[in-house]
């Protein structure tokens, strides 16, 4: 648009040759610097150059003839006559620059030329105004201040277009935050997707468990209570033998214990995993004895399997620091399993031992033992072996609260197990706590 003011003011000062040599230059320098940006090589630069420099020096040479012809038929008015010389000019420039153009686009693409022009004589009304009133403005202060005048017209334009350039490179860069933020966000937001999609995954294999254990809970419970009321039933509707009734009562005690063990487990497990420490009452006893009286109150359930319990015998006493009826409960569980998957007539051995600054305790039976591939889980919540689910009632939390409660003394539980031949468990308790 500058160039075309200068081209327009040149017509009006020195005539229609001198205003094609300044459009030349003007159009040689534009094009160079956007070449600059986009070069695509000497011949390609050389066309675009040459096509520029031909369709300006027609349209301005056109355009300084017509300016010359008008302002010198309308002399009785002089004003007027400048004015419409001015726009007369402007619109022969701006229809000369569209029309050598249609004229190249049609000979390209076989374009309509009409067609091309109706599409782009919106902008006519734009460039008519700005080479008129900008081209008349620029003569005019040439004409009043001289060389002066150049620098009165250009200077506020050439500092507007200053000011509008580090707008737009200031606006760019915030676009650039901009799109910064909205990648980092987008980012996130995917992130967070992710962490619900794998939330939701969690959530619906703890609801499949939730089923599985509900299922398995429900069978394990089915069994006891079925023994109790069969066997209630018979001491209400049978008159039987004093041994008779005592042998009915045992087997109810037991069913009943088998459920309380249900129900104390499920909520014991439930305690653990709800945030709450496990508090743990210290006392001082001695771990050998405690395994060796923990497995004399198993002897009834290990005889009727005809299952032999040997108890290793130490020399001397073994005394920690713990929660004796928190470790008591984890020498009880631990037996009680070997009892429950060890075939009748086999054997479960019961050691205990000092270890450093840790009482060992070892329990090892010739059971059914558990496959090495479930090996890793067997002390997950809800775990149970596959085919051990058949051989004998339970929840699978009972060596989940195991684990909880060796750890909430310090300590640790490993196992080692071979199938059909049998398993041992050892859990390792520091005799005194690390913190006294």
């Amino acid at each position: 648009m500058l160039t075309y003011k200068s081209f327009g003011a040149a017509v009006a000062l020195y005539g229609p040759l001198p205003a094609m040599i300044v459009a030349v230059a003007g159009v040689t320098t534009v094009t160079l610097i956007n070449l600059r940006v986009n070069w695509k090589g000497w011949r390609g630069a050389a066309e675009r150059i040459g096509f520029n420099i031909g369709m300006s020096a027609i349209a301005i040479f056109l355009a300084g003839l017509v300016f010359q012809g008008v302002s010198a038929t309308f002399t009785f008015n002089p004003f007027a006559a400048t004015l419409l010389a001015w726009i007369l000019a402007a619109i022969v420039n701006d229809q000369s620059n569209l029309w050598l153009l249609i004229f190249l686009l049609h000979l390209q693409t076989g374009a309509r030329p009409l067609a091309i022009w109706q599409q782009h004589k919106w902008a006519i009304p734009i460039n008519v105004l700005v080479m008129s009133v900008g081209g008349g403005i620029l003569a005019y202060a040439i004409n009043a201040f001289g060389v002066t005048g150049i620098a009165v017209f250009f200077l506020p334009i050439v500092l507007s277009a200053y000011s509008f350039r580090l707008y737009v490179n200031q606006a760019r860069k915030q676009m650039l935050n901009l799109e910064e933020l909205v990648t980092a966000r987008t980012s996130d937001l995917a992130r967070a997707n992710a962490e619900l999609e794998q939330a939701n995954q969690e959530l619906a294999a703890l609801s499949k468990q939730k089923d599985a254990f509900l299922a398995m809970l429900t069978h394990d419970m089915r069994t006891p209570l079925t023994s109790i009321k069969g066997y209630a039933s018979i001491l209400r509707d049978r008159e039987l033998e004093r041994a008779q009734q005592l042998h009915i009562a045992k087997i109810i005690l037991r069913s009943q214990d088998t459920l309380l063990e249900i129900v104390n487990n499920i909520l014991e497990i439930e305690k653990m995993h709800s945030g709450a420490p496990i508090l743990l009452e210290r006392t001082s006893f001695d771990f050998a004895l405690m395994a060796k009286t923990v497995a004399e109150t198993l002897q009834a359930p290990a005889q009727e399997k005809q299952i032999t319990l040997h108890v290793a015998d130490v020399p001397s006493p073994i005394l920690i620091e713990a929660d004796a009826k928190k470790v008591e409960r984890v020498m009880t569980n631990l037996i009680s399993n070997a009892i429950k998957y060890t075939p009748d007539g086999g054997e479960v051995w019961i050691e205990t031992r000092v270890n450093g600054r840790y009482a060992e305790l070892t329990v090892k039976d010739n059971g059914y033992g558990i496959p090495a591939a479930e090996l890793p889980f067997i002390f997950d919540r809800y775990s149970r072996v596959k085919g051990h689910r058949s051989l004998a009632v339970g929840t699978g939390l009972g060596l989940a609260i195991v684990k909880n409660l060796v750890e909430a003394h310090e300590g640790s539980i490993s196992v080692e197990s071979e199938e059909d031949v049998g398993s041992t468990f050892t859990v390792r308790l520091p005799i005194k706590p690390s913190s006294w």
